[in-house]
């Protein structure tokens, strides 16, 4: 039996995993989250916030290895990459200093801290290689849709590896296989210039007036507990206050439009949501030889279902396969976390 915590330091939510393994499966898994903009807490605080949550994850158990992956090295907490890389891996050396810790990087392999440090960019925001590389031992062949609070990641996998163009954020961006949008912290703009409302396209404000967290709340996708993200104004996470959000967007609010033209924007800014994920999928499939709609689709993250899923059942992919199934709703929310404490125990648990 071997006891591993996975940690996914993002520049928003902190992740973390704790996995029971033996006997080549999984005997436990349980996950937790804390929202926690890097770029608004003094960086000196992290070693106490992770401390918090590898103690909430272990309790009184044993940890036999610890597994980091991160994409918070590219939030503006960090003037740098390297600078963000190499204050989170340090915060980690000097955390039970005793316990094994292993990075995962874009060679598709765990390396330690140490080569971390010497080679930044191929463990940095390298977070998606986990969750391919553990469901390409399940289905060697097949898209990884994973689609969290703010990004899209889109990975077609080959031979049970990830198959990507690109390894950095901005390569990826350019292949179609990063797309900064998803459930909660898409800011409006970024998915629409233009609304309907009274028969016409209305320009809408190019403020942060309202989120997709928004949007999504309105037509039931997410639940107000699942809306972890502040609001744009740091009022409350209620329908009203969603619509109020929602209907300043065109310099309006809720004495000015009805529900219902506010609802029919809400549902026109979710299907413009899904018009930018489909564009990204056809550029995959474009550009990525041997992949057509034949090929399963695996989706997860918090818009597995409504994004992800629904996006891919509108390019009429065959197979559509929810990442719940392997790892349960809890562990496919922090799928990296849990794909690499789970990775990281099928490696120990021959040495124990």
């Amino acid at each position: 039996m071997v006891n591993i915590i996975g940690f996914d330091i993002g520049g928003v939510n902190l992740k973390g995993a704790f996995v029971s393994y033996s006997s080549k499966e999984i005997q436990s898994l349980e996950v937790c989250s804390k929202f926690y903009p890097m770029w608004l807490h003094p960086l000196d605080q992290f070693p106490k916030v992770l401390r918090a949550l590898m103690k909430t994850l272990a309790r009184k158990r044993s940890i036999d290895a610890i597994g980091i992956t991160m994409t918070a090295e590219v939030s503006d907490a960090y003037r740098t990459k390297v600078e963000g890389v190499t204050h989170i891996l340090s915060t980690f050396s000097k955390l039970e200093p005793r316990i094994i810790k292993k990075v995962i990087s874009t060679r598709n392999k765990f390396i330690s801290i140490e080569e971390a440090l010497q080679d930044y960019l191929a463990i940095a925001s390298a977070n998606w290689v986990a969750t391919a590389l553990f469901m390409g031992k399940r289905i060697p062949k097949c898209i990884l849709v994973d689609i969290g609070s703010t990004t899209t990641d889109i990975i077609p996998i080959s031979n049970g590896v990830p198959d990507t163009k690109g390894k950095t954020d901005t390569d990826r961006f350019l292949n179609g296989e990063l797309f900064y949008t998803g459930a909660l912290r898409a800011t409006i703009p970024s998915i629409v210039h233009k609304v309907p409302l009274r028969g016409k396209l209305c320009p809408t404000s190019f403020e942060k007036f309202a989120l997709a967290a928004d949007v999504h709340l309105l037509l039931d996708h997410i639940a107000q507990a699942e809306y972890t993200c502040e609001t744009a104004d740091g009022r409350g996470k209620t329908k009203p206050e969603a619509l109020a959000r929602l209907a300043r967007i065109v310099c309006a609010d809720t004495n000015l439009l009805s529900e219902q033209e506010i609802y029919s924007m809400a549902t026109y800014i979710y299907e413009r949501q899904l018009d930018q994920i489909r564009e990204s999928m056809i550029q995959v499939l474009e550009t990525h030889e041997g992949y057509d709609l034949t090929t399963p689709v695996v989706v997860t993250g918090l818009g597995a279902e409504f994004l992800a899923k629904k996006a891919a059942e509108q390019m009429k992919f065959r197979k559509v396969i929810n990442l719940e199934q392997e790892l349960g709703h809890q562990g496919a929310l922090a799928a990296p976390a849990a794909a690499i404490a789970i990775l990281l125990a099928e490696e120990l648990e021959g040495t124990h």
